[in-house]
């Protein structure tokens, strides 16, 4: 597999990454839910799914 393959692979698969995640947030939001994350001390933090995709799609044109 060439370096260019490797790359396009990545990109590929980084895209499909972040397709889900917005997937699952956009479904979450719609049922109501909460998103658990970690915060920066490896604790759980729960965020409403509507407050989670708000400020992913605020970022993601970053």
């Amino acid at each position: 597999m060439s370096d260019k393959e490797k790359i396009d692979l990545r990109q590929k698969i980084c895209r499909g990454l972040k397709t889900s995640y917005e997937n699952l947030l956009r479904r979450k939001a719609a049922l109501d839910q909460d998103m658990v994350f970690a915060d920066e001390n490896g604790m759980p933090r729960i965020v409403s799914a509507k407050e989670a995709l708000a400020d992913y799609l605020k970022n993601k044109n970053k």
